[in-house]
């Protein structure tokens, strides 16, 4: 934080009580203190650790995941393959030259995947990769979600892989422009293995994906063998509130509990598949955790609002009631990149993998 953040952040602090700090933009959770009323998760139904267990695991889980993919597609009646997308249908081309990227650079980047242009960025931790690639940038408003057209129409593509996280209204003015192929990037493997399909590379997705479950076998083993079911939990700090990221999960922390079967703390079970994933003053003695991942700020281009979430965070480890939840008295805390904590991606989550394995079993 620079030293002007540093004055603003104590000024917009100095006197409130960190109770009103925590309350004034935060909603809170419905329940107050519940102590040991809180539902545990039972370690019985957890998965098996031995490399056995999770040999079988991850094979079970590839299959779902092929077959998700392979549900994407079918045949015309001239045999040419089909794409079925969020925006509708497209007749695949026969092996495109010149593909630009929206959205999907993750998983292109990790097929090592020919494309001319790309969104790219240079704080993105893609950016070291997509530039020795010789890859184009395409301009993308961050705040509005707009795509610079002209740039694309530029690159003369004759293909583009869209995330469909976008508008309607930018599908189609993209169309306008070449064939679009569109995916869900949160569903991260079974992207992999149908952008791979529509590239004509089915064996290379098969190929990245299985190498990925190797990430995650090795990571799985080491940090349960040191951790074992002790209970681990992430927690984003932004300008407004601080959110504990709920079990199961969704996409940002999932990785966490169904592939690395950690364990959840009760306050996260508590929270189920809850919309509500703020974490107000009052909650925190229910916060009984072992280990705890902040993710502080907003990720990318998001300046103000990354220092305003780092005042926050301040403020949060001055509360007397945090130091007592179990980790932070232990020293069990690490703050995390929250640009590749809150990015979707085999490259993203086999880097936050890493960092977990990192620190849980160095």
């Amino acid at each position: 934080m620079t030293s002007n953040a540093k004055v603003k952040c104590l000024c917009a602090c100095l006197g409130l009580t960190l109770a009103a700090f925590f309350l004034g933009g935060c909603a809170s959770f419905s329940w107050q203190s519940a102590g040991s009323d809180l539902p545990v998760l039972d370690q019985e139904s957890m998965h098996s650790d031995t490399p056995q267990a999770i040999d079988k695991e991850l094979q079970q889980r590839f299959v779902k995941k092929s077959e998700a993919a392979k549900a994407m597609f079918s045949h015309n009646g001239d045999g040419r393959l089909v794409l079925h997308h969020k925006y509708g249908t497209t007749i695949l081309p026969d092996q495109p030259k010149r593909v630009v990227v929206i959205g999907m650079e993750d998983p292109m980047v990790a097929l090592g995947a020919p494309m001319v242009a790309a969104h790219d960025r240079p704080d993105s931790y893609l950016h070291e990769a997509l530039s020795a690639q010789g890859v184009d940038n395409v301009y993308i408003n961050d705040s509005t979600n707009t795509i610079n057209l002209e740039q694309v129409q530029a690159e003369k593509p004759d293909f583009i892989i869209l995330r469909d996280s976008y508008d309607r209204n930018a599908y189609v003015a993209l169309s306008k422009i070449a064939l679009v192929a569109a995916f869900d990037l949160q569903d991260a493997e079974t992207s992999l293995l149908a952008i791979a399909i529509t590239l004509g590379q089915p064996e290379r997705g098969d190929e990245r994906l299985r190498q990925y479950y190797d990430v995650v076998k090795q990571a799985r083993l080491a940090i349960k063998s040191r951790i074992g079911n002790s209970s681990v939990a992430l927690v984003r700090v932004l300008k407004k509130e601080i959110r504990l990221y709920p079990y199961p999960g969704n996409a940002i922390n999932r990785f966490m509990y169904d592939l690395l079967n950690l364990y959840p703390p009760p306050l996260a079970v508590a929270m189920g598949n809850s919309k509500n994933m703020a974490l107000s003053l009052e909650a925190i003695p229910d916060f009984q955790c072992d280990y705890i991942l902040v993710s502080c700020g907003y990720g990318m281009s998001s300046g103000e609002n990354n220092e305003a979430a780092q005042c926050r965070y301040e403020s949060l480890q001055a509360a007397p009631l945090w130091q007592h939840v179990p980790a932070v008295r232990e020293g069990h805390v690490k703050e995390v990149d929250s640009v590749v904590w809150n990015s979707h991606g085999i490259i993203a989550k086999e880097a936050v993998i890493k960092e977990l394995r990192d620190w849980l079993a160095p």
